[in-house]
């Protein structure tokens, strides 16, 4: 008798061994996946009413393993966001997320099938609803490539012309612009080499040639046409 009653002991110190291992194991696995569980995203670099809209973007992000969190999956969601052109996404072990943003500039705002948006100097149309924008902007009409006004825009920069109040931008069928200025004078630019054009009026400008000028006409070639104001 005594044999068999080692016997069973044996088996039930084994089993309470297996089922204390078992129950380390799992409770163990748990705090491991809890340790390293996303817990904490901080965005730096935006407004506050920026950060709440991506904040609720990432939020299902939490509770992912972090090592299993990948930079990929939090720029694709990033990149929902038009008004952001730079984005930087590190891992800080064991549960947080560090995510610098910059937000693009912003150059003028339109109106595609009644909707308005902004254009971004990312290259990309910006929902409205995405951004606060608290400073007046210049407003551009017609249905335009936004690398075409991009290309403007860096032309005018190139003259030092970017800065000039410019309050509105006209965009014709035969890819020709017109732009506004704050004064009222209108600006008319030829559907080609436009370039060239806006290096004329940049020495009209320098040489103090447009005092009553409302209109500067330079869309055909090797011509400058001015309306004073009294016409």
């Amino acid at each position: 008798m005594p044999p068999s009653i080692n016997k069973y002991k044996l088996y039930l110190y084994f089993f309470f061994l297996i089922f204390l291992s078992s129950t380390f194991n799992i409770q163990f696995s748990k705090n491991f996946k809890n340790k390293f569980s996303l817990k904490q995203i901080n965005i730096e670099g935006l407004s506050d009413d920026e950060k709440k809209i991506i904040e609720i973007e990432l939020n299902d992000l939490k509770n992912i393993n972090i090592f299993k969190l990948s930079k990929d999956k939090v720029v694709d969601k990033l990149n929902k966001f038009n008004f952001l052109e730079n984005t930087y996404v590190k891992k800080i072990v064991p549960s947080s997320l560090n995510i610098n943003l910059t937000r693009t500039h912003i150059l003028g705002k339109t109106f595609i099938n009644g909707e308005e948006f902004y254009i971004g100097k990312n290259g990309k149309f910006i929902n409205s609803d995405q951004i606060n924008l608290r400073k007046e902007t210049p407003q551009i009409f017609g249905e335009f490539n936004i690398n075409e006004f991009l290309n403007l825009q860096k032309i005018l920069d190139n003259y030092q012309l970017k800065n000039l109040n410019i309050q509105k931008y006209f965009y014709y069928k035969n890819k020709r612009w017109d732009l506004i200025f704050s004064n009222g004078v209108i600006l008319k630019l030829p559907s080609k080499n436009y370039k060239h054009s806006i290096e004329i009026y940049k020495k009209l400008l320098i040489n103090n040639n447009l005092k009553n000028i409302r209109v500067i006409d330079l869309r055909i070639i090797n011509q400058i046409i001015l309306t004073s104001n009294n016409e």
